[in-house]
């Protein structure tokens, strides 16, 4: 038996004639292991790079999202470092443009000096208002290194108090300050969702076909740990993983990547190589049983059918290859037989668990949706009439109910010998319809957007144009419309300008309030409006300043009557809450003739004269003139002089000693206001008092004046020339000014050596907070008040006994006829007596003669000033005046 075996062995085996055969089986083994070697690297390779152009994609998706959501909150930096001081609800206004439904921004806090005062959206964080950082160590920390780096910390992702993840960017806002360098403003916090931030760079979509993990790279000791993966497996020990790096604005991470399910998941398919490698060591060892010459001739055959074979498999697989990639299906209907082929992928698009079969005929028309069902069937009928191809695209519905849509792309095959038949594929478009319908509404939303803006374009325009609270035009709609009427064909018309400005408007906000003042103002509005012609233009350019445009014929007589009608009108009180809010009006009036080509001047001029009007008396209407406007160019001189002469020390007090009207000495002095004029010499105050309270500049008069005394004082204290005490003026505003009291308190003022005088016109009778507490501090420095005038004004005892005076003066006015008038000497009396049983001393000003003395001291006044005495001198005649001149003690001859 073994012979036996040998034998075949050596006969059919080890035969010369299979040499051929046996080097062909060794090199076919080789040939296949290198085969599947080559496979697996080239397999490896594609993979891989697949991997890293997915990884790549989803890099670029996840920096371009943070980076996008930072760049919005480095806008709201770079706004607050212009605005440091933006409200509450103005961060509300900037942010709620920047929060979208494509914005992974959740929150967005503001923290100058490291407090947060600004947060947005509000609506559930208000307990965040007020966290200071710098009671919490953690957040502390984090905020002094965004700020000494001068750049943004991200940190994260980390626990959110509210649920979730975030990551945290910081942002350290400078400022510039007044002298250019930056100074430190605070710290602006955004909270990025960490989940949002991922499902919208795609992390989270699992028909990705890679999987992705992000390792952090902080460096130790930033709020990250240095090397921790925060998202997706763990994949750092494996080296075939792709390593991809994220750039950010404030570090980087890691991105590591790997085929879903694995590299090993995706082993090389060789099944069709080793058979074709099989069947060709088969084909090979069946020659050896024939002949040499047969053998040979039939391992050429065999040699070039192998070839063949190989070729037809690798265009097979190459064709399955990009038929799986493109997850495209292949069917096929026989036209005469009605059968119908599907390859796996088209069974698994119609919703089938199947490899690819024969399905029966109506499968295709009842996946068919049923409102595409005719327009398909027609076109698929269409195309085999006419034999030619057919691109369309239709919805099916899955077994499961879902709608898928599909494009399919088919043609018309007849082979020879065999039925006609229709070959196609179908391919899901699904997610493409989807985008496309996306983009459509996102379109149609746009073109309403679009529209919205233009709405509020044209209000924010009307808001712009127009007065809040009148609904009348404003300063800039009537700019605009002096510029177009200067630019029309309407030059040819004279123009007027009416300026109307309220009078009392003041006191109706001081007594009733700002609602009442509001009321007054739109019944100004509506009695404007129903005054002038609908082709007047009225608008409202101040708080209580309107202006009439007429831009029609008119003559000079028609604007009076106008004008007059309006402040006739305006004379009538509006009721308020059944209080009578009463006021009035001053109008100043200027017209210019066709073709003037200054409108702006009618402004000017029209100023000018509702100046005039309100020197007349106001409740009146002025014209322009030529004379008024010199009488304002040298107002304006004055003015000027007077701010150089403030600031030269040119305004000094004269002072006019004061006399005990029994004793004659003298008790005290009054301070009255000088201009030394370089040019005009000594000036009394009714050169320029009108022009310095139209500057608001007697305030600072009256100041330089005080100052002035007591150097006087200290000066004469020191040269051994005593007087008691000096009256100095002082004006209703500075009495309302709320740092009065500290500046007095800066001159180290000796308690009752200066008394203030005030006016009668003061509203004593009117409660003024501001007022009474200046006067109870002034008081309680030690000064003294007088009240000037008395007489003059509408002081009632009420009035006396609340501000409680040291001593009234008797205006000039009543002395200068008490010699000759007994009625005149009688009310003279009455303020004396009046004074007197309030416990108030009193003072008659201006005494010129004997005769007035005598009777000023028989009706019992106690203190006497005028010229019959002394006339108000400079500070070295004063001194001169007191150390040199002898008074006479006796009633009789108490004369200087």
């Amino acid at each position: 038996m073994t012979e036996r075996i040998l034998t075949f062995i050596k006969l059919h085996v080890w035969n010369v004639t299979n040499t051929p055969a046996i080097i062909a089986l060794v090199l076919t083994i080789c040939f296949w292991q290198y085969t599947e070697y080559q496979s697996g690297a080239i397999q490896e390779h594609s993979l891989r790079e697949e991997v890293i152009g997915n990884a790549s994609v989803l890099q670029s998706r996840l920096e371009g999202k943070i980076n996008s959501n930072l760049q919005l909150v480095r806008g709201v930096v770079s706004v607050l470092s212009a605005r440091p001081n933006t409200t509450q609800p103005e961060f509300e206004s900037l942010l709620s443009d920047l929060f979208g439904d494509h914005s992974e921004l959740t929150i967005v806090a503001g923290a100058p000096n490291l407090v947060i005062s600004m947060i947005y959206p509000i609506s559930g964080n208000e307990q965040a208002i007020g966290l200071d950082y710098n009671q919490n160590p953690a957040q502390f920390e984090a905020a002094l290194r965004a700020r000494d780096s001068g750049k943004l910390i991200l940190a994260g992702p980390i626990d959110l108090v509210q649920g979730g993840q975030g990551f945290i960017g910081r942002y350290p806002v400078f400022i510039r300050s007044s002298d250019g360098s930056r100074r430190f403003w605070g710290i602006v916090s955004a909270v990025i969702d960490v989940q949002k931030l991922y499902e919208n760079s795609g992390l989270l979509d699992e028909s990705m076909p890679v999987e992705v993990s992000l390792v952090s790279n902080e460096k130790p000791g930033q709020a990250g740990q240095a090397g921790r993966v925060f998202f997706g497996p763990d994949i750092r020990d494996d080296p075939r993983s792709v390593v991809l790096n994220v750039a950010l604005p404030s570090g980087s991470w890691k991105m590591l990547a790997q085929p879903r399910g694995g590299w090993d998941a995706y082993e090389p398919d060789l099944f069709s190589v080793r058979m074709i490698m099989f069947l060709a060591g088969i084909l090979i060892f069946i020659p050896s049983a024939y002949s040499g010459h047969l053998m040979r001739q039939r391992a050429l055959k065999n040699k070039e059918l192998a070839e063949r074979e190989q070729k037809i498999g690798l265009i097979s697989e190459r064709l399955n290859i990009a038929l799986a990639s493109s997850n495209v299906g292949v069917w096929e209907a026989n036209l005469t037989t009605g059968e119908r082929y599907w390859d796996k992928r088209t069974t698994l698009l119609f919703g089938w668990e199947s490899e690819g079969a024969t399905v029966p005929a109506d499968a295709f028309t009842e996946a068919l949706h049923t409102d595409d069902l005719e327009r398909v069937m027609s076109s698929f009928g269409k195309a085999i009439d006419e034999k030619s191809q057919l691109n369309t695209e239709f919805r099916i519905v899955l077994p499961d109910g879902t709608t898928r849509h599909l494009q399919s792309r088919c043609a018309y095959y007849h082979p020879y010998g065999s039925d006609p038949k229709m070959v196609g594929v179908n391919w899901d478009i699904t997610e493409d319809v989807k985008m496309r319908d996306e983009l459509l509404s996102s379109k149609r939303l746009a073109e309403s957007k679009n529209v919205e803006l233009q709405q509020m374009q044209k209000r924010i325009e009307y808001i712009a144009l127009h007065d809040a609270l009148t609904d009348l035009p404003n300063r800039r709609f009537l700019d605009q419309t002096i510029e177009q009427f200067a630019k029309s064909a309407h030059k040819s018309d004279p123009v007027a300008m009416l300026v109307v400005d309220l009078d009392r408007f003041k006191q109706i906000n001081d007594t009733l309030g700002h609602l009442a003042g509001d009321a007054t103002l739109k019944h100004v509005a509506q009695v404007l409006l129903q005054s002038v012609d609908e082709r007047d233009f009225v608008a409202r350019i101040g708080g209580d300043e309107f202006v009439v445009m007429v831009k029609r014929p008119f003559d000079k007589a028609e604007l009076a009557t106008l004008a007059e009608g309006i402040i006739e009108a305006l004379k009538e009180p509006v009721m308020y809450e059944g209080q009578p809010c009463r006021f009035g009006a001053s109008m100043g009036i200027a017209h210019a003739k066709a073709g003037s080509s200054n409108l702006n001047d009618l402004m000017v001029q029209s100023d000018i004269a509702l100046y005039r009007a309100k020197e007349c008396g106001r409740n009146c209407f002025e014209f322009f003139s030529n004379e008024q406007q010199e009488r304002i160019v040298k107002a304006r001189e004055v003015a000027e002089e007077i701010l150089w002469g403030l600031e030269l020390g040119q305004f000094v007090p004269f002072y006019q000693p004061q006399f005990d009207a029994n004793t004659c000495e003298v008790i005290g002095v009054e301070a009255l206001a000088r201009w030394d004029h370089p040019d005009k010499g000594i000036l009394g105050p009714f050169e320029f008092l009108k022009v310095a309270e139209d500057i608001s500049v007697v305030d600072e008069i009256d100041h330089e004046i005080l100052t002035a005394v007591l150097n006087d004082f200290k000066y004469w204290d020191e040269q051994g020339v005593h007087v008691e005490k000096a009256s100095v003026n002082i004006s209703s505003p500075r009495l309302r000014d709320d740092n009065l009291v500290r500046r007095l308190r800066e001159l180290d003022i000796e308690p009752g050596r200066i008394t203030f005088e005030l006016l009668e016109s003061i509203f004593l009778d009117e409660s003024d907070n501001v007022i009474d507490k200046n006067l109870a501090q002034i008081k309680a420095m030690g000064i003294d008040i007088d009240i000037d005038d008395f007489g003059t004004g509408h002081a009632s005892i009420v009035g006396l006994l609340n501000l409680q005076p040291n001593r009234i003066k008797i205006d000039r006015q009543f002395v200068s006829s008490i010699a000759e008038a007994v009625d005149q000497r009688r009310l003279v009396k009455s303020m004396i007596d009046m004074g007197k049983s309030l416990g108030i001393r009193v003072l008659a000003e201006g005494v010129e003669t004997q005769e007035q003395a005598d009777i000023l001291r028989e009706l019992g006044v106690d203190e006497l000033q005028g010229y019959l005495y002394a006339k108000p001198m400079a500070a070295p005649d004063l001194r001169h005046f007191l150390s040199k001149y002898t008074w006479s003690k006796s009633k009789s001859n108490c004369t200087g």
